[in-house]
């Protein structure tokens, strides 16, 4: 008979044994009586400590996040995906992991509904996935340990890695480079093993397959149960074509694409989260940032004059087939996540070796978009300013939708009449944006009487979502471009991302002179002010931010700049925005 957990227990299952207790000495049952009692309190005392060192573990872990994060907003986000998956919460997910291997290796359908002792339908907790991408011949030796220490932080995050070495080199198919170019990678994953022996990583091999030219991932076992076992899957990119049994280095992009397609097919058990690319090349570079990265991508937006200025000649053809490469198997996976999901949670991050070793949540732009799930700078920050740093990274999003309307583009007059006539905008949707986003009701005729015939430029962002609207003022016989409402509505008030690409717009369109206005001890002025050329207090309740090429201090303006009457321009601003009447009741 198999006694278990306390001696109590012993007690009842003697009974219920046959065991005659009278027949047990006093000094026997006072024996057995006191181990129970000893037995409860350590185990009283072991629960005390557990739930100690939990509450010392969550404690400290919210801490960190809280310093590594700019706002509660961020921090609350960020916990309402992830805490499920961490350490001190992990009752409930290690029974559910539990339950997905045992049905895996019972070869029953892991993905079916969970249920608690009492019969009660339980909510799954899916897997938190970054799935990396990793160029080794990149990696210098000294990046190793710091990549290693990003990877153990982002598991403590409650992220699930998987590892996709890329051997694109390798692409010579024939059997006996094949088997010359396998000792090389075998060689080459007991080093990444040894590297990374902190995260527990674990080698995979031939898990996909091609059948007349098409590849798909055929066992989903050797990813799935390494993962909830806490394991780092290593993807070694072998695939065999079925028909000749033949193997061969398959390129990581398209592996890449074939695994995320793959694992969303696992009905709501995983999420992928991240995709990161590690190469020395580092993110999409871009002309305007004097070849450094791009800081975000929009792509629903950006894609095609992405692709167009890269080919524009800055680079030499292999960096930018690198890169367009890169662009497009981005492109392609997060759009494919995008719709089998129906949202565009997915990151897409492009970064260097060196960058990825960075141990420090703020200066790592994987760890901090984890955290906050934007890039670690502003993509809305002049690039003509000293203060604006450089980056090798790229972040970049499905995003949303973006329509400009402009005079150039529309062949009637300009007014916000005609647009709203000819469907270009919804006046209702246009105008509870407004409402939204101040939280004050607008007063539309007068505000519609005023703007209807001057405004330059109308942006809307996906379905109403955030947009501007822009106007030229008149003061005597100077036209100035004025900024007269930035909206984002409250459910997108502080989504990653909607604030630089909106503001990014309005300088694009209106690159020449732009001022705006805000309320003095609005919180935003300090956003406001480090995306301005200068500000100035009227002594009123506005406080006026002005930029533009007529200020740039380049070389290539500086002629343009020396006819600049900066006093006569700034009592110009001032007469502007404090004529402007309120567009709010």
């Amino acid at each position: 008979m198999k006694f278990i957990v306390t001696d109590q227990l012993k007690i009842s299952q003697c009974s219920s044994s046959g065991f005659d207790l009278t027949h047990i000495s006093h000094f026997e049952e006072s024996r057995i009586l006191s181990m129970s009692q000893l037995n409860l309190t350590k185990q009283l005392i072991s629960n005390i400590e557990s739930h100690r060192i939990g509450t010392e573990y969550k404690r400290n872990l919210i801490l960190s996040i809280l310093k590594s994060t700019a706002s509660k907003r961020e921090t609350k986000n960020y916990l309402n995906k992830y805490q499920n998956q961490f350490a001190y919460g992990g009752s409930d997910k290690n029974y559910q992991r539990n339950l997905f291997v045992d049905r895996f290796l019972a070869d029953r359908n892991p993905f079916g509904n969970i249920y608690d002792e009492d019969e009660n339908k339980l909510s799954k907790i899916p897997l938190r996935v970054a799935i990396f991408k990793l160029n080794y011949q990149s990696i210098k030796p000294r990046f190793w340990n710091g990549i290693q220490e990003t990877f153990k932080r982002l598991i403590n995050l409650g992220i699930s890695p998987i590892v996709i070495m890329d051997y694109d080199f390798l692409n010579d198919k024939s059997p006996g480079n094949f088997r010359n170019n396998e000792l090389l990678t075998i060689n080459e994953g007991n080093r990444i093993l040894n590297s990374l022996k902190d995260i527990n990583p674990r080698l995979v091999r031939n898990i996909f397959k091609i059948k007349e030219g098409k590849l798909f991932l055929h066992d989903l076992q050797q990813l799935i149960i390494p993962l909830y076992q806490e394991f780092v899957p290593i993807i070694q990119p072998i695939i065999t074509e079925i028909d000749s049994s033949n193997q061969f280095f398959a390129q990581s992009n398209d592996l890449l694409k074939t695994l995320c397609e793959s694992l969303l097919q696992t009905k709501n058990i995983l999420s992928i989260e991240k995709i990161v690319i590690i190469d020395k090349n580092g993110g999409i570079p871009s002309i305007e940032r004097n070849q450094t990265s791009h800081v975000f991508i929009n792509l629903s937006q950006e894609y095609s004059d992405l692709v167009s200025e890269l080919y524009i000649g800055f680079l030499e053809p292999s960096k930018r087939d690198f890169h367009l490469n890169n662009l497009s198997t981005v492109n392609d996976v997060l759009t494919t996540i995008n719709n089998l999901t129906g949202n565009d949670e997915a990151t897409a991050i492009i970064t260097t070796p060196y960058i990825t070793s960075i141990n420090n949540d703020q200066l790592n732009p994987i760890i901090y978009n984890v955290l906050t799930d934007r890039p670690i700078i502003s993509s809305s920050l002049p690039t003509t300013f000293e203060r604006t740093p450089t980056l090798s990274t790229s972040i970049l999003k499905k995003g949303m939708k973006v329509e400009v309307l402009e005079p150039e583009n529309y062949d009637k007059q300009f007014t916000l009449q005609n647009l709203i006539d000819d469907g270009l905008v919804d006046k209702t949707k246009l105008f509870a944006l407004i409402e939204d986003s101040f939280g004050r009701q607008v007063d539309m005729d007068n505000y519609m009487n005023r703007i209807n015939d001057t405004i330059a430029t109308v942006i809307i962002i996906g379905d109403y979502d955030g947009g501007a609207i822009i106007t030229k003022e008149q003061y005597e016989d100077q036209t100035v471009t004025y900024l007269d409402k930035f909206a984002i509505a409250k459910k997108n008030q502080g989504l990653p991302g909607m604030a630089d690409i909106i503001f990014k717009l309005i300088v694009q369109s209106n690159p020449d002179e732009l001022i705006w206005r805000s309320r003095s001890k609005n919180p935003v002025n300090k956003w406001y002010f480090e995306r301005s050329i200068g500000s100035m207090a009227t002594g009123s309740q506005w406080k006026i931010f002005y930029t533009g090429d007529i200020f740039n201090k380049s070389i290539n303006t500086k002629k343009r700049r020396d006819h600049v009457n900066i006093s006569e321009k700034l009592k110009i601003y001032s007469a502007i925005c404090e004529n402007i009447p309120p567009s709010f009741i």
